[in-house]
């Protein structure tokens, strides 16, 4: 054996006890991995169980948004309801506004009665003198 060879045996030996620390380290973390020691799983986990809290306040903010928008659109029908009675009751007393301004002036009792109203045995004893 010659000085070269022993040399390149030894890096070779090297070489593969490099090789072989590398394949511990890494079958070391596939174990961790495997076992979920890493926080991986956990985080899983997490990560899963937020998902289904996400879905069910998703469905109550769904059933919330439909309550709110029956109960709103059963007030706005309400609105409108009273909003036209408002407007017939308006329109009534518009009219009978109209109806008052452009009515003629009645007549006072001193135009009915010019001579100063009802006749009595009195005014009638005077009118013969």
């Amino acid at each position: 054996m010659t000085l070269a060879s022993l040399v390149f045996e030894g890096a070779v030996a090297l070489l593969v006890l490099m090789a072989g620390i590398m394949l511990w380290r890494v079958d070391a973390k596939l174990r961790a991995l495997r076992s979920g020691q890493d926080g991986i799983r956990a985080s899983i986990i997490a990560l899963d169980e937020a998902s289904e809290r996400a879905r069910a306040s998703l469905a109550a903010l769904q059933r919330a948004a439909k309550d709110s928008g029956e109960k709103l659109d059963g007030n706005v029908q309400r609105a409108q309801v009273l909003a036209d009675e408002l407007r017939l009751l308006v329109d009534a007393g518009n009219r009978q506004a109209e109806s008052i301004v452009t009515r003629p002036r009645r007549k006072s009792i001193a135009d009915h009665f010019p001579d100063g109203g009802r006749k009595t045995a009195f005014s009638h004893l005077k009118d013969v003198r």
